[in-house]
């Protein structure tokens, strides 16, 4: 094989390399520490992500200690879940988008009346 053909075969290898990489799905089972602000300053939750190809299990944790269970789907690096929040006010909808990058997310998490804050999390273990 010539110097040519082999440094074309290289570059080959290159963009398979590429495009194999790109192609592998992203999986986020594990404890991640989700942050976002609420009326009421900064929460944390932390929350247990179990991926079967496009679908979560979620259980979100709250401060207080609370466990909500629910389902979600991911697809590509984008996920979306919801959970009920109950509180002395009444229920609340936390229904959260965003996106992976390696260990840590980032989205938007809606609060019913009281609006839409950034969140931010990082996977914990």
């Amino acid at each position: 094989m010539n110097r040519k053909s082999m440094i074309v075969l290289a570059a080959l290898w290159g963009l398979f390399s590429v495009a194999l990489a790109q192609t592998q799905p992203v999986n986020i089972t594990g404890i991640w520490a989700v942050i976002f602000e609420t009326p009421m300053g900064e929460r944390t939750y932390m929350t247990s992500f179990v991926q079967d190809r496009e679908v979560l299990q979620v259980v979100m944790k709250s401060p207080q200690g609370t466990e909500m269970k629910t389902t979600g789907k991911i697809k590509g690096n984008e996920l979306e879940w919801a959970v009920v929040l109950s509180g002395p006010m009444g229920e609340i909808t936390l229904a959260f988008k965003g996106k992976v990058e390696g260990e840590m997310m980032t989205g938007t998490v809606q609060m019913g009346e009281a609006g839409e804050a950034a969140f931010k999390a990082k996977k914990e273990k």
